[in-house]
This record gives structure tokens, C-alpha cells and sequence, in this order.
């Protein structure tokens, strides 16, 4: 069947649209392997990798042709090569910022290898953090990178890199972002602003090129809540936001209490019957399994008391009201330092607000709450971040709020839904703005480190 509609048009992607982004890719390596080569850097074997996909990725399509009249196949096709296209964008984006040092950090990494030798607890060195129970030593990490690790590291063991897993999670993290948003009623323009925004103007940029513990524990977790939020705007199946939104929970503990929420936009927004709903249940019901299981092995617990064993014993308050106001100061009123000392503006070394990194957050508030969606959404993200506002830390030794990013997945929603079509000129500047920021982070802690 022929489209002639010119907004269906512009709501969809066209093999001209891969095209560009593969481009874009091609033009990221070739800027980011002359820098590296003027600097005397060294060229990582994912910077080598990034490269040879995106240029075989732009031949490929420049062999596609489009037909005439275009089919419901083509824009199938069109709509699944975007896709990889921005995979590959952002997959050289990273490799290339990311720089050649690999992070110490690489707990997930030391479980998936105790995982194929058979046992939980891992070989942690001192700059690990470890909870220490008796002569073994575990992990304080949730356990799903771990799971995602071990194909990796049964080929190359303690070297598999945790720094390029990483890189390839963040950009699949990216890949998802954009098809998600094509559920919505968004140009692509949009689209793609919205996506540079998650992508670049975040700080899941700083977390995806740093790979320590902490952040791939984050990437993970969008990963999987971007794919049961796909599911859920899509086909809408129980079965399948119940599986992605359970092992959300194994990435990061928040995201259990966010089921409810699921269940309400399958039942309220999707209509789907009380009986439909109960195939959500065998996905949560296998992460609680697997994770009461994990920790009676470790700790004789059904509860991951890693963190405990880990502080000082007068020191093992986790969760109390007391801790409120400085993580709510750091989530929205933490600012950089100033001085006279070049560049001026410096990162704090316990973070910086969501204001102060991205901006454009801001835009999740234009979303109406006359619609039911909204306001599920929003009482998700307002769930996700719950726990970390009453938590003993508020994240530290950070650029930006980590302990937050499980939510933007939810506040990138928001942002779609009150983006009405397309983007004005107020959100494109409040995206370039979060843009230029996280772009002054990354480059600050690439040089000069944290602490300055």
C-alpha cells in the first residue's frame, strides 16, 4: 500500500535518515582518531571497532534503494535500520570519548567469573568494595551485569573488558531510547533531538565512558526498563514487560517497587483484562527467586545486606528521614565550584544537580496530567527515586546524580509526551544547554579528574 501522508511522512524514518546517521558516525570516528592520533593517545581496540561498523554500516545502506510506490516492508525496514543507526552513532560517540584508560572497577566482571567457576564470592582486591563475610568476599553490586558478563567472560576470563561492555550497553541503551520514542506521536526531528538529549545530555554519557561498577549497575537498568517500556507501548504483552521489568529489579533494587506502575498502564491504559495481568507475575516472581537465592548463599538472608557487613558497625543505618535534605540539596541545588584557577567553573567531587547537568529535564513538566498515562509515568519516576532521596549516601566521588538515573528512562517518556509532534525553540535550547554541560563534565574529568 502506498503512503502519501506528508506527517506520516514526518513521523517516520526513511533510508535517508539511516544514511545521515551513519555519516555522522563516519565523521565521529574520523574527528575522534585524528584527535587521538594528534594527542598521542592510544587508539582502543573498541575505537578500531566503532570505526569498521560504521563505515561498513554506511556502504551497506548507500546499497539500499527505496521503492516506488514505498511498501509497509520498506518502512519496516527503514524504521529497523534507523535503529542500528543510532547503535552505531552512539557506539562510536562513546568508544571515542571514552578514552583509553580502563576502570579498576570491574566487580560485575570478578562475579560473572566466580559465576563460571561455580561459586558467589569474588577475589576482591582492597579498591573494591567488598563486604567481607569471613574468609570470602562479595560483591556489594546487584547481580544482572554479572549474568550479562558471563558469555563474555567464559571466552576471555579476568581480561574481559568492562570498560567495552560498557560502551556497547550504553549504545544499545540509545538504540531502544529511539525506537521507544517512535511509539509516540513525534517527528523525527524530534526524535532525534530527544535522543541526543538522552544520549549526550545526560549523564549516562559520563557513567556509559567511565564503566566502573556503579555505572554499568545504571546502563544496565535503563537498558531493561527501556525494553519493558517498548513492550509496554507496543504489543503490550504481560508476559514480556512482567520478564524485562522483573530483572529490572537485578540491576537496580529501586525499580522493584516501579511494578505496580507497570501493571496500572497494562490494566488502565492498555485495557488488558485481570487475567491478562497475571502473566506479568512469572518475570518478577524469577528475579524475587533469583535473588533471595543469591543471598541466602551469600549471607543466610533473603536480603542483600552487602552494604552493611561493608560500613562500620556504628554506621549501618541505611535508610532514614535524616538523610533526606542532603540528597534532596544534591538532586536539585548541588552546584560547581568556582575559583580563579583554569577552567573557572569546577565539578564537585559529591556531585552536581539534575538543574546543573541537564536542564531539559525540565521539559518532562509540559506533559499533561489530564491523560492517564502521564500521571502513571510520573508516579513511577517519583517511585524510582524514592528510595535514594532516604538513602545514608547521596552518591559521591560523581559527576552528576547516579543514584537517580534509573528514573530517566521514565522522565524521557514525560519529555515525549509533552513534546506535542515536535520540538520548539525553548526545548532545543534547553537541550543544547544540557548538552554543553555534560560535554564540559566528561571533558573536566577526562583531564583534571573529580577532585580537580
Amino acid at each position: 500500500m502506498g503512503r502519501t501522508d506528508t506527517r506520516a511522512d514526518a513521523m517516520r524514518p526513511t533510508l535517508a535518515t539511516s544514511r545521515e546517521f551513519f555519516a555522522v558516525a563516519v565523521v565521529i570516528v574520523v574527528v575522534g582518531c585524528a584527535i587521538i592520533f594528534r594527542h598521542r593517545w592510544i587508539l582502543t581496540r573498541i575505537d578500531i571497532v566503532s570505526g569498521i561498523v560504521a563505515l561498513g554500516a554506511l556502504a551497506y545502506s548507500l546499497r539500499l534503494a527505496d521503492p516506488a510506490p514505498m511498501t509497509d516492508e520498506a518502512i519496516k525496514r527503514d524504521e529497523l535500520l534507523s535503529q542500528f543507526a543510532v547503535f552505531v552513532v552512539f557506539l562510536a560517540f562513546y568508544a571515542m570519548t571514552a578514552g583509553s584508560d580502563t576502570s579498576p572497577y570491574n566487580a560485575h566482571v570478578r562475579q560473572a567469573f566466580a559465576f563460571i567457576h561455580g561459586h558467589t564470592y569474588i577475589d576482591a582486591p582492597n579498591y573494591i568494595e567488598h563486604a567481607q563475610v569471613g574468609p570470602y568476599s562479595y560483591q556489594l553490586h546487584p547481580i544482572l551485569p554479572a549474568i550479562l558478563l558471563m558469555p563474555f567472560t567464559a571466552i576471555w576470563g579476568m581480561n574481559t573488558n568492562q570498560n567495552y561492555f560498557s560502551i556497547i550497553v550504553g549504545a544499545l541503551d540509545m538504540a531502544l531510547a529511539w525506537r521507544l520514542l517512535g511509539h509516540f506521536r513525534l517527528t523525527v526531528n524530534a526524535r532525534k533531538w530527544l535522543t541526543v538529549f538522552f544520549g549526550a545530555g545526560s549523564i549516562i554519557w559520563y557513567e556509559t565512558v567511565n564503566g566502573g561498577s556503579w555505572g554499568v549497575s545504571m546502563v544496565v537498568a535503563i537498558l531493561v526498563t527501556l525494553m519493558a517500556f517498548d513492550e509496554t507501548f507496543d504489543q503490550g504483552r504481560p508476559a514480556v514487560v512482567g520478564f524485562f521489568a522483573g530483572i529490572a529489579g537485578l540491576a537496580r533494587y529501586d525499580l522493584v517497587f516501579v511494578w505496580p506502575v507497570y501493571l496500572a498502564l497494562l490494566l488502565f491504559w492498555r485495557r488488558r483484562s485481570i487475567r491478562e495481568l497475571f502473566w506479568f507475575i512469572p518475570g518478577c516472581a524469577l528475579t524475587v527467586a533469583i535473588y533471595v537465592t543469591f543471598n541466602f548463599i551469600r549471607y543466610h538472608s533473603p536480603f542483600d545486606r552487602g552494604v552493611v557487613y561493608y560500613m562500620p558497625k556504628d554506621q549501618q543505618t541505611l535508610f532514614a528521614f535524616r538523610f533526606f535534605p542532603g540528597n534532596f540539596f544534591t538532586l536539585f541545588f548541588m552546584a560547581p565550584g568556582l575559583n580563579g584557577n583554569f577552567p573557572y567553573i569546577h565539578p564537585t567531587f559529591g556531585g552536581q544537580s539534575i538543574l546543573t547537568t541537564s536542564p531539559a529535564f525540565l521539559l518532562a513538566l509540559k506533559a499533561s496530567c489530564r491523560r492517564i498515562e502521564t500521571v502513571l509515568i510520573a508516579m513511577g519516576a517519583l517511585i524510582a527515586v524514592t528510595p535514594s532521596l532516604f538513602y545514608v549516601g547521596n552518591g559521591s566521588a560523581q559527576f552528576g546524580t547516579r543514584h537517580y538515573l534509573q528514573a530517566f528512562p521514565f522522565l524521557l517518556i514525560l519529555m515525549a509526551l509533552g513534546a506535542h509532534r515536535r520540538i520548539d525553540q525553548m526545548s532545543r535550547i534547553l537541550i543544547t544547554a544540557s548538552v554543553f554541560m555534560i560535554t564540559w563534565g566528561v571533558w573536566y574529568v577526562r583531564f583534571y579528574g573529580l577532585g580537580g
